[in-house]
Order: structure tokens, then C-alpha cells, then sequence
């Protein structure tokens, strides 16, 4: 195929070299910018209150290395095992993260809205040793931890770095007033107590934090990041150290020339523990010295209101849902973004009405792009200067892309086809799933499941799923999965699950449902699907049928399903 789309490109995109990126791993990136941004502001948790706690690239670096020296001394991780992460934004966050990398470790993120069984499911799969947790959801421990690999559990808290009188008082409030911090009664140890442990193991020089990673290489895995397919439960994309530095680096040819040479200002509001967030804005982050402003949940979005008003907000990413409610909030005004230089969109379809009423009452355009987890990230973006609503933009350097027909027959400009990527962000495998991965890699070609066009400048539009995923606000959701619930319901005798437009969430699942008992009421079963199932995955829709229609083989007819909704 040609690539008529490298004209959009800037000087450093045509470029762009996977073999001579500035650092070879992440645990060189860490170093580097501790050293070298040792004095700037690097992490700041901040509450919807207004309330704050800021690091610096130095402090940063320091607490991940007695963070790794803690894991290796005292947790007894060994090289290359796995350290699970289920915490929101804040900078405890950053320094697990950062400190796990220095360990040797794996890391793998987990949502921390995540009910017992499916955490359960991504310790065991993933073969979590450590599991650094939030406090707010740390009853979950309790109910998971015997039923896995873990041997060591560290309690973090949002008002960690806070100053501590501030961190008393909030603290008495949210455990004894609004009783939003659980008791853990499985052995654990607080996040201070483990970087306390660290410096100790560190002091007079008797640790060398180098040695836990000598000789590591790109190639080596660094993430294990889940995703959610039509095949069941999440699989774990495994992603490695060049393949994440390459997307980051890939994002930052195409806009590095409208960022601050000093360092953005980034609010970061998409989760970190999402792909689009951890490679974009915490890894380009740290490898241009930004002050990430980290927001641990953007709802209500009037949790935004203090950051935009106390930070001077240069950069940062929302979805299409929170471009939209933004503008409904009372207190929007266009004077808060009006030292943004770059807003993207990623994780679900930005809808093109939103983008035009956004930069009309802001000034600023929304750059949207396409990835996936699969490829550490973002696949495509719209070019600075060149942005085309309706589209996902343009290849980004250094990837190859197909479109072709069911038979791998490549389609000409403007015919549907699958998308196909290349290159070196592409995964090296769903861990420990070789039969899925055969699926999603062919030759070296990831096979996105998206039915894509492309026109004679090399943009690129979605225009219909190939696979059956449901994408509800960024995140994959398996209809397997929600059937695999609802099926253990008493009295379900068959399930069928499709995604239906929403306007809040591009998708929601909806389920059709045969059953004997009338006792299977929707009610009965959304409430069962909460107990089983994050929120976003649970049916906002239950439809009682006589019938599933189904293939001659068994399998569920999602089309024909798709017909039966009702008006």
C-alpha cells in the first residue's frame, strides 16, 4: 500500500526509529528523568475539594527505588514476576509503577472498580506475586487473596504525600464520616511502611538497584494489560518495553512541536490503569518532564472544576462523554483552557457534533485517534493543522496497515475492509493464550476486528466492528462474558448479548434472555449481574424471549439479535 498519508507528517514522524528511540526501556526512561527533570513538579494528586500533593522528578525517583528495593528485599520478588496495580490516578500510582519497572518486574493494571471474581481472574492469569491496592477497595482483598498466587499485599492511599495535618483530617472523614475506607484484615503493609522498608534496605549503599535489571532488553515484557475479546474473559495483551516506548514516542513526532519544551502541563483525567492513558500521558509525560495533575475520578466532572481553576492546564485527553458533559457543567468557562495547546480523544468514537461545540465555545479543536490495547496504544491520529472530524486521522510512523476483504484480499482506496497493523507496538501475544493469539496475529499483522475506510490522503474512518466486542466508554466489554453471568442465574436457560448505541457511552450491553422461572425478572438479574460484573459491563437492557436465535452449531446470532431490539 502506498502512504500517501506521510505528507501530514512533521520532520520528526518521517523520522521516527524504533531502533534509535532515546531510551531502550523504561527502567532508562525513569533514571533519565529523574536525573534530568530532577527539580520540576512531576506528580500531583488532586482532590475535587481542591486539596493537593505534589512530587518532583527527583522525589519520584527515589521513592521508586525504595519502592524496588522494597519488592526485592523485603516482598521477595523475583525478576520478571508480576506486581499487580488497582489504583486510580494519584502518585502513589506513579512511583508503584516506576518502582516495579526497577524492580525487574511485570506490571499489570487493574481497574479498581473490579468486583472479587474478576479480580480474582486477572491475579491468577496474570500470576500476581504482589498486589498494590487502594485503600477505598481494599474489603476485596479479603475475598480474593486465598484464592491466589499473592503473597504480598501494599495499601495505598490518596492522601499518601499529602501534609499531615491535611491527611488526619480527610482521612478521619472519609473512614469515620463517610465511611468510604474499609478494614483489611488480610495481612498487608501500608505504602509508607514498604517505602520506609526500601530506604532501610538502601542505606549505606548495601542495595544496587542497577542489579535488578542488568542486562534487561527492549524486547523483554514490561505490561501485562488486560482486554476484554469475544472469546470470554479479559486476556492479557503482553507488551513490551520497546513497544510502549515506541507509541509514546510514535504520539510524540506527530505533536511534540505544539508541546512546551519545558514541560505541559498534563491533567490527567483518563484512567492510567487504560492503555490510551498509561503509554500517552504517563509515559510521554515522564519522557518530556511534564507536571502530570492527576485527577482520581473525573465524576462527577464537577471533580474537574478545582484543577482547571489551580493549574494552568496546557494538555490533556478526554472522551467524547466527558467533552459533552463538560459543557453542561455550570461553572464551564472558556477561560480555564485558554493555555491548552493540545486536547486529544481517544478509547471510543468522538462524535463530531460534540468536537464542533467544543471548539466553538473553547477555541480549541479536539484531535481524535484509534488504537488499541494490542498495540500499546494509539494506531492512528489527526495531524496538528490537519484535523478531520468524522476520522480517526492518519497512520502513525513506523506502522504498516492493510484493509482487506475476508480472504486477506487487500481493498482499494475508499472500499470497507478489516484494518490491519505492523510494526513495533504490536504485542507479542495474549499471555499464556497461544490459540488467541494465532487469532490476532498473523505473520506478524495484528487483525483489529474494525471494519475501516481509507481515502486518498490516507485517513481513516470505523465503520463497523468485524468482532462482536461492545465498546462502552473506551473499554472492550466481552458478550461472553456478561452471558457466562447471567447463565449461572437460576432459571436462565439462555442468554444472548449484543451492544446498542448510547449516546452517553457510544454502547451499552443489552441481553436477551430464556427462561422457566418467573421468578428470572430483569431486576433479579441486573442485580446479579452486579455482584459479578463492573458497572460498565452490566446490561442496561434485560429482554425476556421464548428464543435465542442461533447458528446451526449453537452459537449465538448477534445479528438476528441486533433485529430484535425493541424501539
Amino acid at each position: 500500500m502506498s502512504r500517501p498519508w506521510e505528507k501530514y507528517y512533521t520532520d520528526a514522524a518521517k523520522n521516527f526509529d524504533a531502533e534509535n528511540m532515546p531510551h531502550g526501556t523504561l527502567v532508562e526512561l525513569i533514571n533519565d528523568a529523574g536525573e534530568k527533570y530532577a527539580t520540576r513538579p512531576a506528580a500531583t494528586t488532586i482532590l475535587p475539594n481542591g486539596a493537593t500533593a505534589t512530587i518532583n522528578y527527583g522525589e519520584l525517583l527515589e521513592h521508586a527505588k525504595d519502592f524496588a528495593a522494597y519488592l526485592r528485599e523485603s516482598a521477595g520478588l523475583q525478576r520478571g514476576e508480576t506486581v499487580a496495580l488497582m489504583t486510580p490516578n494519584c502518585i502513589d500510582f506513579t512511583i508503584a509503577a516506576s518502582g516495579a519497572f526497577l524492580a525487574g518486574a511485570v506490571c499489570t493494571n487493574i481497574n479498581p472498580l473490579y468486583t472479587v471474581p474478576e479480580l480474582e481472574h486477572q491475579l491468577n492469569d496474570s500470576k500476581a506475586k504482589v498486589l498494590v491496592i487502594i485503600d477505598m477497595f481494599g474489603d476485596k482483598v479479603d475475598a480474593v487473596l486465598g484464592k491466589t498466587g499473592v503473597r504480598q499485599v501494599v495499601r495505598i492511599s490518596l492522601l499518601e504525600f499529602f501534609p499531615a495535618m491535611k491527611k488526619l483530617i480527610i482521612g478521619f472523614v472519609l473512614k469515620r464520616v463517610k465511611k468510604v475506607i474499609p478494614q483489611i484484615n488480610s495481612p498487608h503493609i501500608d505504602f509508607a511502611a514498604a517505602l520506609a522498608a526500601g530506604r532501610r534496605a538502601r542505606g549505606g549503599g548495601g542495595v544496587d538497584i542497577a542489579a535488578y535489571t542488568a542486562g534487561l532488553q527492549g524486547g523483554d515484557t514490561a505490561l501485562f494489560q488486560y482486554t476484554s475479546g469475544t472469546t470470554g474473559r479479559s486476556k492479557g495483551a503482553e507488551l513490551s518495553h520497546t513497544g510502549i516506548l515506541a507509541n509514546a514516542h510514535q504520539a510524540q513526532t506527530l505533536i511534540g512541536h505544539v508541546r512546551d519544551p519545558q514541560g505541559d502541563t498534563t491533567l490527567v483525567i483518563l484512567p492510567l490503569y487504560h492503555i490510551t492513558a498509561f503509554a500517552l500521558i504517563f509515559i510521554i509525560g515522564v519522557s518530556s518532564g511534564d507536571h502530570l495533575v492527576l485527577v482520581p475520578s473525573p465524576r462527577p466532572p464537577s471533580n474537574l472544576k478545582t484543577a482547571f481553576e489551580n493549574f494552568d492546564v496546557t494538555v490533556f485527553t478526554g472522551i467524547n462523554t466527558l467533552f459533552a458533559a463538560l459543557m453542561e457543567e455550570p461553572w464551564f468557562d472558556r477561560g480555564l483552557f485558554k493555555h491548552v495547546r493540545f486536547c486529544g480523544s481517544g478509547g471510543a468514537a468522538q462524535h463530531t457534533e460534540v468536537a464542533r461545540r467544543w471548539e466553538e465555545k473553547t477555541g480549541i479543536e479536539i484531535y481524535q485517534g484509534y488504537g488499541m490495547t494490542e498495540c500499546c496504544g494509539v494506531m492512528s491520529l489527526n495531524p496538528v493543522g490537519e484535523n478531520r472530524l468524522g476520522t480517526v486521522g492518519i497512520p502513525v510512523p513506523g506502522l504498516d496497515v492493510r484493509i482487506v476483504d475476508d480472504n486477506d484480499v487487500e481493498q482499494p482506496i475508499g472500499s470497507p475492509g478489516e484494518l490491519l497493523f505492523k510494526g513495533p507496538t504490536i504485542m507479542k501475544g495474549y499471555f499464556g493464550r497461544p490459540e488467541a493469539t494465532a487469532e490476532a496475529l498473523k505473520d506478524g499483522w495484528l487483525y483489529s476486528g474494525d471494519i475501516a475506510v481509507m481515502d486518498e490522503d490516507g485517513f481513516l474512518e470505523i465503520v463497523d466492528r468485524k468482532k462482536d466486542m461492545i465498546l462502552v466508554s473506551g473499554f472492550n466489554v466481552s458478550p461472553n462474558e456478561i452471558e457466562d453471568v447471567i447463565a449461572k442465574f437460576d432459571g436462565v436457560i439462555e442468554v444472548g448479548v449484543i451492544g446498542i448505541p448510547n449516546e452517553r457511552s457510544s454502547e451499552v450491553p443489552m441481553a436477551f434472555v430464556v427462561a422457566t422461572d418467573p421468578r428470572v425478572t430483569e431486576e433479579a438479574i441486573i442485580a446479579h449481574c452486579h455482584e459479578n460484573l463492573t458497572n460498565y459491563k452490566v446490561p442496561k437492557r434485560i429482554v425476556i424471549v421464548d428464543e435465542i436465535p442461533k447458528s446451526p452449531v449453537g452459537k449465538v446470532l448477534r445479528r438476528e439479535l441486533r433485529d430484535m431490539v425493541p424501539d
